[in-house]
């Protein structure tokens, strides 16, 4: 495996490449996007437990950890993708900050411990297949995992395929990169 992934952007790993995941279907976060998202929950990720779910190469959780948040829990079905995330991890030196799960984050959702953010970056087929199951999970990790209000449940899709306004819950961010769209949403 080589270390032919994207790069960090920022922190202390800064201009790390990482390792990608054999295959054409993970799809790492575009470098552009995860530079503007960092610096908007910037205040946030000091000391910041935080979760990755669909986590693929660990991209936007292995970035949190090196702009300072003290844990991540990364989550996936692919075992590609977690030893792609383990051998990042461990390349870093992030390995004692962080744990990878193989785990089904529409299952696993509601029994995650608290944490300040949560990363949702799913197969965009999911929007159409699982639509109802990516709403509910979304609602799930706002009202059992993100609690606080000032932390942030991050939801990557294509324009106009979200899961929408939530009841309970308010978008606090939304920015088009192109053809992907991060919506931030938190409790209220």
């Amino acid at each position: 495996m080589k270390a032919d992934g994207p790069r960090i952007t920022g922190g202390t790993a800064r201009g790390a490449r990482l390792f990608g995941v054999p295959g054409k279907d993970v799809r790492p976060a575009l470098a552009r996007m995860r530079v503007s998202v960092f610096e908007v929950l910037r205040a946030r990720l000091e000391g910041a437990r935080v979760v990755d779910l669909f986590a693929g190469t660990g991209s936007l959780g292995i970035e949190a950890l090196s702009r300072g948040a003290a844990h991540v829990r990364f989550l996936d079905t692919d075992e590609r993708s977690l030893e792609a995330i383990r051998k990042n991890l461990e390349k870093l030196r992030f390995a004692g900050r962080a744990e990878v799960l193989r785990a089904d984050a529409f299952q696993e959702a509601g029994r995650l411990p608290p944490a300040e953010l949560a990363f949702v970056d799913p197969p965009y087929a999911f929007y159409g297949e699982r639509a109802a199951e990516l709403r509910a999970l979304v609602e799930t990790l706002l009202a059992r995992v993100v609690t606080d209000p000032e932390g942030r449940v991050v939801v990557e899709h294509r324009p106009g395929k979200g899961v929408g306004e939530l009841p309970n819950a308010r978008t606090v961010d939304e920015r088009v990169y192109g053809g992907t769209v991060v919506t931030m949403y938190a409790r209220g």
